[in-house]
């Protein structure tokens, strides 16, 4: 069975939780405290709202029907909704990808940087050789330097999302 529960506190053992399951058994008492195992490092906060699983039968196996007998027998935590949009996974998508409304097109990150990389050389050459500039007669007025250059940086591309 899949639920929702709210945290109460921590449980007594090490990556536990005590959870109050947020359903009405069918005889119409509300379902009791549980304690729960957090899965792959979940640590909720009280009062989180967490998706949770579990088994309906007991460790043996044996069956059980909920309606008299719903305490369960491995409740386990497997999202906090606070946290689910942030879960880490790795995603690779084949084909076209729309990105919220799609009004935009997206940049190719590596393109962009070796581009950006480009400019950035022709603007130096132009600061540099506008600060040769004198105003004198035959030359060209002293260049101010600003805005001052701000050449692309590598942090400028994600290690983390990748597109084609």
């Amino acid at each position: 069975m899949t639920y929702t529960a709210i945290v109460k506190k921590q449980g007594t053992l090490a990556n536990t939780w005590i959870i109050t399951p947020k359903y009405t058994r069918i005889d119409g008492q509300n379902a009791i405290d549980l304690t729960a195992l957090s899965a792959d490092g979940i640590v909720p906060k009280i009062n989180d709202i967490v998706l949770c699983t579990e088994s309906l039968n007991d460790a043996k196996h044996n069956s059980v029907r909920i309606f008299d007998n719903n305490g369960g027998a491995s409740p386990v935590i497997v999202g906090v909704f606070s946290q689910l949009i942030t879960t880490n996974c790795d995603i690779t998508i084949q084909g076209k990808t729309t990105l919220g409304t799609g009004n935009k097109k997206m940049v190719l990150g590596d393109d962009l940087a070796t581009w950006a990389s480009k400019v950035d050389a022709a603007l130096s050459a132009l600061y540099a050789w506008g600060a040769t500039g004198t105003g004198s007669s035959g030359s060209i007025p002293p260049f101010p330097g600003t805005p001052a250059l701000s050449p692309w940086q590598s942090t400028n591309l994600s290690d983390n999302h990748k597109l084609d």
